[in-house]
């Protein structure tokens, strides 16, 4: 595969990382703005501390395919 090709295959890839990332953490950002404004002993805080934990979670594994992604769109970068 040529330069570019690698280019553009790495460039994809980390688009749909971040496609598939971002609604993830658009979760975990309301999440946090919950806990920020809710009463701690609240079933709306425990939801949201809920809501926060899976996030975490789910976004462990994309946040590695991420870091992954942007490591290859760098070393395929053209000369």
């Amino acid at each position: 595969m040529n330069t570019t090709t690698l280019y553009e295959k790495s460039l994809t890839s980390l688009r749909r990382h971040l496609e598939e990332y971002r609604p993830q953490l658009e979760k975990a950002l309301a999440a946090v703005k919950v806990l920020e404004t809710a009463a701690p002993d609240s079933e709306e805080f425990s939801d949201a501390l809920a809501e926060l934990h899976v996030g975490a979670t789910v976004l462990e594994p994309y946040s590695e395919g991420m870091a992954i992604a942007i490591d290859e769109f760098t070393e395929d970068q053209p000369a």
